[in-house]
């Protein structure tokens, strides 16, 4: 997986996906301080960490260890998994979608969510609640359909 496309292939993608628990577990583990537990409140805290260290999304992008975001952008994305039913997917057939090739999680009557856009936007917007606003708000949409 690199900066500028993530996934070529499904069997990539499915690659990605047999090692996310692993990898999950190794990233929780290495940022412990962040009481990452899956809820809505933790990527408040994951993006006031990730705000601490990078002044700008350039910085985000090509200072943090690859490895670093990978593992960020699974736990974002599992958020969305564990509390709102969401399914990780990759849209390879049209190179024109805004997250072609990318990791997203769709949920049901919702649009699908990209955690790498979602790390990324934050580092811009800068407000350290950013993400945690964006779940939230699907979350109400999901909730105020029936959907939760």
């Amino acid at each position: 997986m690199s900066r500028n496309q993530f996934f070529s292939s499904e069997d990539q993608f499915q690659e990605w996906l047999f090692f996310a628990s692993d990898v999950l577990e190794d990233f929780i583990d290495k940022f412990s301080n962040l009481d990452l537990d899956y809820s809505p409140e933790s990527l408040i805290r994951l993006e006031q960490w990730i705000l601490d260290k990078h002044p700008s999304p350039q910085s985000f992008v090509e200072g943090e260890k690859a490895e670093v975001i990978d593992g960020m952008l699974r736990y974002v994305g599992d958020v969305y998994v564990k509390q709102l039913k969401g399914k990780w997917d990759v849209e390879l057939d049209d190179p024109q979608y805004v997250y072609y090739s990318m990791p997203i999680v769709k949920m049901e009557g919702v649009n699908a969510v990209s955690p790498f856009s979602e790390l990324v936007a934050s580092t811009d917007r800068r407000r350290g609640d950013y993400m945690y606003k964006l779940f939230m708000n699907k979350k109400r949409r999901m909730e105020e359909s029936g959907l939760l």
